[in-house]
């Protein structure tokens, strides 16, 4: 007789339906991709910006014409703050510079930064254009009705940061938190203003705010990912039991015949007639009983 094949355990067919943890670990994992994406893509263009556009040491603009009919021309309000009084302006932004030529060779010009409250008086009632958004390359013009200033800005006291003269001028300064506007006039305060500006800054905290970023986009990136994946993968057959679809071990032989070796029968249970004692009056071996002889008769 051979011996039979050795049998698997039958398994039962992974179950389709979703788990509500693995709904859950998608919803979530998709969650943190899109932050990730943003992440990596604003890192990446602060590198970018960071390694392409700079002039020497600072991070500047494109050089851009500026043009008024009127004594001159100032950007708006700038307002610089962190929003932490503990951490300066300056260790953000680093030093600003900021760059004017006259188009006119023979004109002289003048730039200067002051705080906005000051600039605002200076240029009360004075013609001029406020620029918006400069730098940006989208900047507006807005013109402002008037007549002439008090007197030529170079006369005035309450500047920053100035520079004067024909040619390109050239301003450097450490920026401060506070409200502050610039201003771009001809040295001798007349009308008809039109230069090519351009500004730009330090920022030594572009690259560690650059490489933070794409950090945290990574750290995110990878968590989300794999909860994607663990969501996503089917379980594995039979994952329940360590040993599920091995061959159940068979006997090499037929079964034996009897039971085992060690078993033995149960004692007979005593019946409740006595049993009859044995006679043992008569102590001599049996004899047979055989009839008398008869001597007598011939």
């Amino acid at each position: 007789m051979t011996a039979s094949p050795p049998q698997s355990r039958p398994q039962a067919p992974p179950s389709s339906r979703w788990s509500a943890g693995r709904i859950v670990a998608l919803v979530i994992g998709v969650v943190l991709l899109l932050p990730a994406i943003g992440l990596l893509l604003g890192g990446g263009v602060l590198l970018w910006a960071d390694r392409s556009q700079r002039s020497g040491d600072y991070l500047t603009t494109d050089s851009e014409s500026f043009t008024t009919s009127g004594f001159a021309l100032t950007t708006d309000q700038v307002d610089l703050s962190t929003g932490a009084d503990w951490l300066p302006v300056s260790s953000s932004l680093g030093t600003a510079r900021l760059q004017v030529t006259g188009t006119d060779p023979g004109t002289a010009v003048f730039v200067g930064i002051a705080r906005s409250s000051d600039a605002s008086t200076y240029l009360q009632g004075v013609q001029r254009t406020v620029l918006n958004d400069i730098g940006t390359g989208a900047n507006t013009q807005v013109a402002v009705p008037g007549g002439a200033p008090s007197g030529p800005p170079g006369e005035q006291d309450f500047w920053v940061a100035k520079a004067s003269g024909p040619g390109t001028q050239q301003l450097t300064w450490a920026p401060e938190q506070g409200n502050w506007t610039v201003i771009v006039m001809n040295s001798d305060a007349s009308a008809g203003v039109s230069v090519q500006a351009r500004i730009g800054a330090t920022v030594p905290a572009l690259g560690r705010l650059a490489w933070g970023l794409v950090g945290a986009g990574l750290l995110l990136a990878v968590i989300g990912v794999l909860l994607v994946v663990l969501a996503v993968r089917r379980p594995s057959r039979g994952a329940g039991s360590p040993f599920a679809g091995q061959p159940i071990p068979q006997p090499a032989g037929p079964p034996p015949a009897g039971p085992p070796a060690a078993w033995q029968s149960p004692a007979p249970r005593p019946t409740s007639e006595p049993t009859a004692a044995p006679d043992t009056a008569h102590s001599g071996p049996p004899t047979s009983e055989e009839p008398p002889a008869d001597h007598g008769r011939r």
